[in-house]
């Protein structure tokens, strides 16, 4: 059903968006934890005498597989960015000035972070890569900042907790990891309250026009 109201254009394209995020940050979750076993499973072949040639093979072999996971994962996440989620906050701030600050933040560092870091791993197998890493958790922490205004910001405007708990959680993502992933999904779910709260307000009636004497 269409919406008169603007702000669910713009919410709509920012949902999208977090839902294209939270799968990629699934896949990254899969690419770390195959680096992780790769690195178990080389320590065991070579505890049980199978020599280090065979933990090093599985040590490669699970390096590659994670390159290749968290690289597809960055891929969907720039997608996710580009294509729905920053379109949705540059809208919200062109429809309410006070999203501008946020729009920047988030535009600067969530987009330029995954570039960085996905340029530093593919580097990784030389040591350069290291500080595409470095520079783009840097930028990341500066667009979790943004996240965290943005979130505030759709606090205020929609009196929905579940926004605030979000821009919480994205802070503290910065430590924890794990916790970006439920504050994408918890954006998710406040976004689509949002819209169909929006959806049901009644239209907002026309202006009345005044008839000039003729």
């Amino acid at each position: 059903m269409a919406s008169t109201d603007p702000y669910v254009e713009a919410y709509r394209s920012m949902r999208e968006g977090a839902l294209y995020l939270f799968i990629a940050w699934i896949m990254v979750g899969i690419g770390l934890a195959s680096i992780i076993l790769s690195l178990l499973l080389g320590g065991f072949a070579f505890a049980i005498s199978a020599g280090p040639r065979a933990g090093l093979v599985g040590l490669i072999g699970g390096l590659i597989a994670v390159i290749a996971v968290i690289i597809i994962g960055a891929i969907v996440a720039l997608i996710g960015l580009w294509g729905k989620f920053l379109p949705g906050v540059k809208k919200l701030a062109s429809l309410n000035p006070e999203f501008s600050t946020a729009s920047t933040l988030v535009n600067l560092g969530l987009f330029w972070s995954i570039i960085l870091i996905l340029v530093g791993v593919v580097l990784l197998i030389a040591l350069i890569g290291i500080v595409f890493v470095f520079a783009g958790y840097i930028l990341l922490i500066l667009g979790y900042v943004g996240m965290l205004i943005l979130c505030l910001k759709l606090n205020d405007l929609e009196k929905n907790a579940l926004y605030l708990v979000a821009g919480i959680l994205f802070v503290l993502s910065i430590f924890i990891s794990i916790l970006g992933f439920v504050a994408w999904i918890l954006l998710y779910v406040a976004l689509g309250e949002s819209i169909s709260r929006r959806m049901r307000a009644p239209p907002t009636p026309p202006a009345p026009t005044t008839l000039l004497p003729v």
